[in-house]
């Protein structure tokens, strides 16, 4: 089921930053994490979490779509028309109480992804383009009592088509105090000053912080 949203057009973008500029802050904290803890209690690393989330394979996937659809390569161009806005939604299993690095590479007027259920109480957290020139897009992705989100992607009614290259969302980051120790059988374990919640299970989309993809060329 689609969202419910009227048909006034935007006027803020929410986030920014390239998405290097996101994975570098986070191999920083997890270095900071390492010197803090030491290798038997630092935080596990980061990881993507969406589903086919650079669309290698087949748009179906990992994601549900509604409308118009072609897939070039790594690239997915929706073509909205006056009843619908062409999107496709996936849910992803999150830490609650954690953070994630969101971000999408996109184009198009006008070109939205969004993460929906967060848990913290404040709405939709969006990435939104317009126009022509591809746009590398980051934010911090806050979860609050939640143990899955919606993330979407789409454009708008009666707009031209929108191109998606990547959505990506990559954690958890835990609170500043939490310990991972190595079990150690006989030995209990250490209090740690925050709880710490569980990594989900296995990643649907394999382990590793992704390579970014090549920028795309055109409009």
């Amino acid at each position: 089921m689609r969202p419910s949203r009227s048909r006034s057009r935007p006027r803020h973008a929410y986030g920014g930053g390239p998405l290097g500029a996101a994975l570098g802050a986070l191999a920083l904290a997890g270095t900071a994490a390492l010197a803090a803890h030491g290798s038997a209690t630092a935080q596990p690393a980061p990881l993507e979490w969406i589903k086919n989330s650079d669309f290698r394979d087949p748009l179906a996937r990992g994601w549900s779509c509604e409308g118009e659809f072609v897939q070039t390569g790594r690239t997915v161009e929706g073509r909205p028309s006056g009843q619908d806005y062409a999107g496709c939604t996936q849910t992803v299993p999150v830490v609650a109480d954690t953070t994630y690095s969101f971000s999408a590479y996109m184009s198009g007027a006008y070109t939205f992804v969004t993460v929906s259920g967060t848990g913290t109480g404040t709405g939709e957290v969006t990435l939104w383009a317009d126009g022509p020139s591809w746009k590398s897009l980051a934010t911090t992705l806050a979860i609050g009592n939640s143990n899955a989100v919606t993330v979407t992607f789409h454009g708008w009614y009666g707009q031209g088509p929108y191109q998606v290259s990547h959505v990506s969302m990559i954690g958890p980051i835990y609170p500043s105090g939490c310990e991972f120790p190595t079990p150690t059988p006989g030995v209990p374990a250490p209090t740690s000053t925050k709880p710490c919640m569980p990594r989900p299970t296995t990643p649907p989309s394999g382990p590793g912080v992704p390579t970014p993809t090549p920028t795309p060329t055109g409009g």
